[in-house]
């Protein structure tokens, strides 16, 4: 004997107001109070009747007519979908396809008629073999699923979790993943948003940062999109949230300084110099240009100004390296060898 199932639990945790559909009398009514005495539990519902007058209808705690139980069934969930069972389901339910290939989080009725749902985080078995995880799905029918058993439901929810990292709030169906925090030294990665014209960029932590802080301290920072690298101290606005670098990551960074004669020092936490650098005097013989695409000219070193501009015999220059020992980069574009 099929077993009865209790409209009145049922309806009590939806909002008063809900549409349901009355077979009886071919109408819809909408949920209105339980009402339970010694002797029975009512489900009040309206309707308008056709003279626009607001009409009270009384059902048994099971749908059927008020005080027989075991009448005819005549409230539903609506005139399209008439199972209570799947009408029960909750946000946060996981329910199987009835072929057994697809799993997905229950998110909601698509509309009053109850026959579409709205899903999150499925999981599809293709009929190659492979599987292939759904973000979110609207107008599916509410006939091809069931609600799948506790066992299987815990696995599946172990299954989201793994996929994507973190743990899945089945009130909200947010896998809220966890934040760390990250200290001074930590080279971090920050997404960028191509949309909202921010970077993929690396930098490295100059301060202990948290989930939340609006901006973000650096020794070195290099925007991986458009290959530009900064060493000195500055900041950057985190308009996504910060995991720590691969180490993929890491070495990419590690270039870009390395191109620029500097590396990072994790022990004094610093930029420093690739080579140590070499005190020039005045008089001292030299090779001078002004960009990486000059070539090399001999001089004679007059000073240097705090703008770090190369004062020489008859010019100044961006570009100053000692004469001894880079003799052979004389009239060449070549770098210094490191």
């Amino acid at each position: 004997m099929e077993e009865k199932i209790n409209i009145a639990e049922i309806l009590k945790d939806k909002p008063q107001g809900t549409k349901l559909y009355d077979w009886l009398y071919n109408i819809d009514v909408e949920s209105d109070t339980i009402s339970t005495t010694d002797t029975e539990t009512v489900v009040w519902c309206i309707n308008e009747t056709d003279n626009n007058t607001t009409c009270h209808r009384g059902y048994s705690e099971f749908g059927t007519v008020r005080g027989c139980s075991d009448g005819l069934r005549i409230l539903l969930p609506s005139k399209e979908m008439r199972d209570w069972s799947k009408f029960a389901w909750k946000k946060g339910d996981v329910l199987i396809s009835n072929d057994g290939k697809k799993e997905v989080f229950f998110n909601g009725f698509t509309d009053d008629t109850y026959a579409l749902f709205k899903a999150k985080h499925g999981f599809e078995v293709l009929s190659n073999g492979n599987t292939i995880y759904l973000a979110g799905e609207d107008g599916i029918a509410t006939s091809d699923y069931t609600l799948e058993d506790k066992d299987a439901t815990q696995t599946y929810i172990k299954t989201i979790e793994e996929r994507l990292g973190g743990k899945l709030n089945r009130e909200t169906l947010e896998v809220e993943k966890p934040q760390p925090e990250f200290k001074d030294g930590d080279i971090v990665f920050m997404k960028g948003i191509k949309s909202e014209l921010f970077a993929n960029c690396i930098f490295i932590l100059r301060s202990e940062y948290k989930d939340g802080d609006e901006r973000a301290f650096y020794y070195a920072f290099y925007n991986v999109d458009d290959k530009y690298t900064l060493d000195e101290y500055g900041n950057t606005k985190v308009h996504y949230s910060l995991r720590l670098a691969t180490d993929s990551e890491k070495q990419q960074l590690f270039d870009a300084l390395s191109k620029k004669g500097k590396r990072w020092d994790a022990e004094k936490k610093e930029v420093v110099n690739l080579k140590p650098k070499v005190e020039l005097k005045p008089f001292d013989k030299v090779l001078v240009r002004d960009s990486k695409s000059d070539k090399w000219r001999a001089n004679l070193l007059g000073y240097i100004d705090k703008d770090e501009y190369y004062h020489c015999v008859y010019a100044n220059w961006v570009y100053c390296i000692p004469y001894i020992g880079n003799e052979s980069l004389l009239g060449t574009t070549k770098d210094v060898e490191g």
